[in-house]
C-alpha cells in the first residue's frame, strides 16, 4: 500500500503534532454585520480578513508553540540549534506576547520584528506554521456557517485564503471539492480546470498498483501547478481523512515535482 512509501519519521511527526489539542473555547471571533459578510462573500474575501480569530489566553498560544518546538526538535534534530534560538528570542513581557498572538493569524504579518533577537526566518516560519495550524483548524470549525461553502466556487480557501493542497470527487454526483491543508475545510469548485490560474483545461496522471487506483494528479501546463485528487467512487470507507491522505500521498508530490510542477499550496 502507498503508506509504505511514506517515511515513518514523517508519519510519527504529524501524529505527535495532531495530539496537540486546542480547547474549543480558546478561539473566538467577532461576527461582522450580515451586509459585510454578504459583500465579502460576493468579492471572494476570506473570513479571516473579515473576522480574524482571537485567542482568549495569549499565554496559551506560547505554551502550544513550545510544545510544537519540542516535537520539531525530536523529529528534525538538524533544526535543534535554530529552534533553541527561536525559543530564546520569544518575548517575556505580556504586551509583546499579546501583540504577536494578535498578528499571528493575519496573512503577511512580519512577527520577526517582535522577537528579542534575530533568528532564522525559515526556522521561525516552520515553527509558527505548525503552531498556528491547530488554532486555524478550530477557527475553521466555528466560522463555517458564515459562508456558503457549497457555492464558494473559488480557487482559494473561504476561511484563510490559502490555496488547496488536495481535492476529491464525491461518491454520489461526482462534484469536486477542494481542501485546505491549514484550516482543514473543504469547499465546492468546478469539476474541471485549474483552481490556481483558472485555466479551463484538465490533464492528469495516475499511478499503477494496488491502493493507487483512487488517486489522480491533475496538472496545469499554464501555471505549472498540480493538485492531488481522490476519486471517492473508488473508496470503500464511508469517510476519508483528508489530512492523512495528504501525508500518505507524498509519493505523488515527488512524482509531480520530478515532472517540473509545483506545490501551489506552499507558494500561497
Amino acid at each position: 500500500m502507498h503508506e509504505s512509501l511514506v517515511p515513518q519519521g514523517l508519519v510519527n511527526f504529524y501524529q505527535e503534532l495532531s495530539q496537540v489539542l486546542i480547547p474549543e473555547d480558546v478561539i473566538t471571533y467577532t461576527p461582522p454585520p450580515r451586509e459585510v459578510l454578504n459583500e465579502g462573500y460576493k468579492k471572494g474575501i476570506p473570513l479571516i480578513n473579515l473576522c480574524p480569530p482571537k485567542v482568549k489566553a495569549f499565554d496559551f498560544f506560547f505554551t502550544v508553540m513550545k510544545q510544537v518546538a519540542v516535537i520539531i526538535q525530536k523529529y528534525h534534530p538538524d533544526l535543534g540549534t535554530e529552534m533553541a534560538q527561536v525559543e530564546k528570542a520569544l518575548p517575556d513581557d505580556a504586551a509583546t506576547q499579546e501583540l504577536i498572538v494578535s498578528q499571528a493569524f493575519i496573512p503577511g504579518s512580519n512577527l520577526l520584528t517582535h522577537l528579542a533577537q534575530p533568528v532564522s526566518p525559515e526556522a521561525f516560519g516552520f515553527l509558527l506554521n505548525h503552531t498556528v495550524k491547530p488554532f486555524m483548524k478550530q477557527y475553521g470549525k466555528i466560522v463555517t456557517s458564515l459562508y456558503d461553502f457549497e457555492q464558494w466556487q473559488r480557487g482559494r480557501c473561504p476561511v484563510c485564503g490559502g490555496r488547496p493542497g488536495l481535492a476529491f470527487f464525491e461518491r454520489e454526483a461526482g462534484k469536486r471539492y477542494l481542501y485546505c491543508g491549514l484550516c482543514e475545510v473543504k469547499w465546492r469548485f468546478q469539476r474541471l480546470g485549474c483552481p490556481y490560474c483558472l485555466n479551463g483545461e484538465s490533464q492528469f496522471f495516475t499511478v499503477d498498483g494496488e491502493g493507487w487506483e483512487k488517486y489522480r494528479v491533475y496538472f496545469c501546463d499554464q501555471c505549472r501547478g498540480y493538485l492531488k485528487t481522490i476519486n471517492r467512487k473508488k473508496v470503500n470507507d464511508e469517510e476519508t481523512d483528508l489530512f492523512w491522505e495528504d501525508i500518505n500521498t507524498v509519493y505523488l508530490d515527488i512524482l509531480a515535482l520530478q515532472e517540473g510542477y509545483f506545490n501551489k499550496q506552499e507558494a500561497s
